[in-house]
């Protein structure tokens, strides 16, 4: 079937392309997470309950994971991003989907 708008393709099948692009581009990394939209992706994604999801905000915070500023918004520390670049590193990708 069409993917993307391109032709079909079979599997096995092979194709010679006819021209290449390349586009200059830079990532950026995604937006901050405000308290609400954290509060909302820890209850879609089932951690903590109703009863404790404050109290799981406030212990990243004390342990120095993430720092909250004047607009809610909270940022990762050094600690934060080490931390989970490890488990990353483990096999245990806490960042990913």
């Amino acid at each position: 079937g069409v993917c993307g708008g391109g032709p079909t393709v079979e599997i096995g099948s092979q194709f010679v392309p006819s021209h290449l692009m390349v586009r200059d581009g830079r990532t950026a990394p995604p937006s901050l997470l405000s308290e609400v939209e954290l509060i909302s992706l820890m209850d879609k994604n089932g951690i903590g309950t109703d009863a404790t999801i404050a109290q799981h905000i406030a212990t990243i915070q004390d342990r120095a994971y993430a720092e909250k500023d004047p607009s809610h918004k909270f940022h990762p520390t050094k600690l934060g991003i080490a931390l989970v670049e490890g488990y990353n590193s483990m096999g245990y990708p806490l960042n990913r989907p």
